[in-house]
């Protein structure tokens, strides 16, 4: 609930909603093309996003809410069931994988990824244990039971295989442990402890070496493991600075893959051209902002270090999915927030905000502004 004297954070109501909007108008220009070739009726992807994104909604109200601290206090809880959920789809049947990998599964008739729910429950976790009075960060010693924390969802979703969502939770974890009080050589020399460790799983699977060899490889862009950012970058060009106009894009028509889903930035700049682009982007930069400007007025720790948490959650997504987009990273998959055809994607990110929208609801309204006094805030965050 609201406290008194507070507000809910209103330029990231306005932001997120408009992005839902404009991502369920992307997923049916889109997708209609890859409905149609697979004769499953051209509004079948649209059908399914707009009632998701109705279940989105209905989650996004109730954690708007919901105590942040309510789920706090039960977040061991939260964990262990997706330790358990992780651990679980990897005994499902063969007939269960999707090319190969055993990411989803099905609860009361809803079929979701488990990782999406794994990164949640982590966030809302190690926010917990951050919080407490006790958390200690000046020795090795004391992070111990946070890597032991966050190493298990990771190697449960590594084990699916899901290399991509596994390197994304690591950075976010390790990012709300900084931003907890752990000292930046602590997370350094976490980060090269860990490299050896991606180099083995990115050399253990052929796909991983294929996608590597083929961003690596500029002169074969157009074929092989590079075909799909090259039919991403002409998607891109094609748009110009205003686009060809919404539906009007070419590249979604059996040239582009999953034009729905991992490439729908390059559908949205050839629709919509530079401008369109431009303008994502500002709305993405504001969310950021002021999830971040959350985090620093946040009224406790653990408020404040969930914030940031499902803060860099949004842009590390963001940021990867258009590094992709754009030819910046080897194809991994991920979805863009708010934007991409994925319903539980776009459940679990949108339930996200709404804890963000809670934290801001119990910033008092005389709260010092966060861009002026940053300083004073990030050291009374790290004390």
């Amino acid at each position: 609930m609201m406290s008194k004297g507070a507000k809910m954070d209103t330029g990231l109501f306005v932001a997120t909603l408009l992005l839902l909007g404009l991502g369920i108008v992307l997923v049916y220009s889109s997708s209609f093309a890859v409905a149609y070739g697979k004769n499953i009726g051209a509004n079948y992807f649209l059908f399914r996003q707009v009632t998701r994104a109705l279940i989105a909604l209905l989650l996004f109200t109730f954690f708007i809410n919901v105590d942040y601290r309510f789920l706090s206090k039960y977040s061991g809880a939260i964990y262990v069931f997706a330790v358990i959920l992780l651990a679980g789809v990897l005994f499902l049947p063969e007939s269960q994988a999707v090319n190969g990998a055993r990411r989803w599964i099905t609860l009361l008739g809803v079929r979701f990824q488990v990782s999406d729910f794994a990164r949640m429950a982590l966030i809302i976790f190690l926010a917990k244990k951050c919080g407490d009075e006790n958390a200690e960060f000046d020795s090795w010693r004391s992070l111990v039971p946070h890597y032991i924390r966050i190493g298990l969802i990771c190697a449960l979703v590594v084990l699916e295989p899901d290399f991509s969502t596994c390197v994304i939770i690591a950075g976010i974890a390790l990012s709300m442990l900084f931003v907890a009080g752990v000292r930046p050589r602590y997370i350094l020399g976490t980060g090269l402890a860990i490299l050896p460790i991606v180099v083995i799983l990115i050399k253990s699977a052929p796909y991983r070496m294929k996608r590597l060899a083929g961003f690596l490889n500029m002169q074969e862009q157009g074929q092989g493991a590079g075909y799909q950012v090259a039919q991403s970058l002409i998607g891109l060009g094609s748009g110009g600075f205003l686009g060809v106009g919404l539906g009007k894009g070419v590249q979604k028509n059996s040239y582009l893959p999953e034009p729905h889903t991992d490439f729908i930035l390059s559908v949205l700049g050839e629709e919509f051209g530079f401008i369109g682009v431009m303008l994502v982007f500002l709305t993405f930069a504001f969310i950021v902002y002021r999830g971040f400007c959350i985090s620093l007025n946040a009224p406790d720790r653990t408020g404040q270090v969930m914030a940031f948490g499902f803060t860099m959650a949004i842009a590390l997504y963001m940021l990867i999915h258009a590094s992709v987009v754009t030819g910046l990273l080897p194809p991994t998959g991920v979805p863009m927030p708010f934007l991409s055809y994925g319903g539980m994607s776009l459940i679990f990110t949108m339930s996200s905000v709404g804890i963000l929208l809670n934290i801001s609801s119990h910033i008092k309204t005389d709260t010092v502004p966060a861009v002026a006094h940053s300083g004073q805030k990030r050291k009374a965050l790290r004390a």
